[in-house]
């Protein structure tokens, strides 16, 4: 082969290279891709919000439950006492405030007499009083319509009172009343403690990290057991800020799992983070709430990683998602964007 052929041989090589080299650059400034991913979940901690002994374990761990199936139940029996006492009180409260209520009742009944003793007594006395001044009428007789006037008058303002005394005895009737009120805040209140003895699965998802035996003693707020909430799987993609200025929310990306070497999960770009902690700690957060990446190479200017939360659909039974399963991703930025 002469010299000049092998020269355009190796020339039209390096062209075609160059050609590759430009769309490979091209492929990946469109569909960005990074091994440094994890798949992710909500993780919901189960604590006690009653005391008691626990009575009934329903669950094992790592056991798949879904949301409202009973985890486990605290010894209900002191919290059906406290509803069948304050049910109770409010009954007591009941009769004591329709005992009063009669009281009132009562009360307006002897102010509706006084007040027709007093006509009846005006009456007489407009009729005896210009009689006794023409001497039509003896002086007792007008002295006594005179006194029962008066007493009239007197009596009424005695009814009036113990009207008065009656009705703030009883203060608001009925529901409005602020003896039945309280009753019933405290019967719900009890009502809602026994409540908190039954505790159900608030998500769907899988039992784990599971510290709880029959008959062990639940303390308020300590940490019994949590479930991966297996509706919220995602990915969570570290990529370059260099990356970033192509990727939107609503593209769609193909996540790859090691786990899984021969099925692909199909998401969505749910958003891109806005800072990330600038001290060690691979994927802690930081005092300022963002999350920590870890440099890369420390004695090199690297460009910083920022978190991509990719959505994933529901989760494909023949292939169980993990959280903190490993993972690569790579974004379509060349499709429209269907998120905000």
């Amino acid at each position: 082969m002469s010299r000049t052929k092998r020269i355009a041989i190796t020339a039209g090589a390096v062209a075609i290279a160059a050609v590759l080299a430009v769309l490979l650059l091209r492929h990946d400034e469109r569909h960005p891709a990074t091994d440094d991913a994890y798949v992710d979940a909500d993780i919901v901690g189960i604590v006690a919000q009653v005391a008691g002994p626990v009575a009934n374990l329903a669950v094992v761990d790592n056991q798949a439950v879904r949301a409202g199936e009973l985890l486990f139940e605290i010894d209900p029996r002191p919290f059906r006492i406290q509803v069948d006492q304050a049910r109770a009180e409010l009954d007591r409260t009941g009769q004591d405030v329709t005992a009063l209520t009669d009281a009132v009742t009562s009360a307006e009944a002897g102010v509706r007499y006084a007040q027709a003793s007093l006509r009846l007594a005006e009456t007489q006395w407009q009729r005896v009083e210009p009689l006794s001044k023409i001497g039509a009428v003896p002086y007792q007789d007008r002295d006594k319509a005179q006194a029962a006037l008066d007493g009239a008058r007197a009596g009424l303002d005695n009814a009036n009172a113990l009207l008065a005394e009656a009705r703030a005895n009883l203060g608001a009737a009925d529901a409005d009343n602020s003896e039945i009120r309280a009753a019933v805040a405290e019967l719900e209140s009890a009502e809602l403690q026994l409540s908190y003895a039954t505790v159900a699965a608030p998500v769907n998802g899988f039992v784990t990290d599971l510290d709880l035996s029959p008959g062990s003693y639940a303390s308020v707020g300590s940490p019994l057991l949590s479930l991966v909430n297996t509706d919220s799987w995602r990915v969570v993609a570290y990529y370059k800020e260099t990356q970033l200025e192509r990727i939107r929310p609503g593209q769609p990306a193909t996540v790859y799992l090691p786990a899984y070497p021969d099925a692909r999960f199909e998401g969505s770009v749910q958003g891109v983070g806005w800072g990330v902690e600038q001290q060690d700690g691979d994927g802690a957060r930081g005092p300022s709430g963002v999350p920590n990446v870890t440099p890369t190479v420390d004695w090199v200017r690297m460009a910083q990683r920022f978190p991509v939360r990719i959505t994933l659909p529901d989760a494909d039974p023949e292939h169980p998602l993990r959280k903190g399963m490993r993972a690569t991703v790579r974004i379509d930025t060349t499709a429209e964007a269907g998120g905000r």
